[in-house]
């Protein structure tokens, strides 16, 4: 079973948690080839990425992609996650994990950069 865990900071403020939420459940109604999606945050609000971790292995994930939602490679990008992920393979030999890269390197960003403003000028 494929699981894409989407990853965030996490806020202080509700209705940006609530924005990360909201992007997941939009994510779950996109035609994809996953069984489970999900969204978890790294700090100051629930659900934490290791809870979020252990719920998908628990529901059958066997392959979980790990999609930061970050603009930037800060530490949390080059650093956390990548402990995050060390530490679910120690606990979780048999599941396959993919961390992608953050969504500020994707290829397609300068391309969807000008297409938004290009839409919105």
């Amino acid at each position: 079973m494929k699981a894409l865990l989407l990853i965030a900071h996490g806020s202080r403020k509700a209705s940006s948690n609530q924005e990360v939420a909201d992007l997941a459940a939009k994510l779950k109604q996109k035609d994809h080839g996953f069984d489970l999606i999900e969204h978890a945050f790294l700090e100051l609000t629930d659900p934490k990425v290791p809870h979020t971790i252990d719920s998908l292995v628990n529901s059958g994930a066997s392959h979980i992609t790990l999609m930061p939602y970050f603009l930037a490679a800060g530490m949390h990008v080059t650093e956390d996650l990548p402990e995050l992920l060390d530490d679910a393979k120690t606990q979780y030999p048999n599941v396959s994990f993919k961390l992608l890269t953050h969504l500020g390197a994707a290829q397609q960003m300068p391309e969807w950069i000008l297409g938004f403003a290009q839409d919105k000028a």
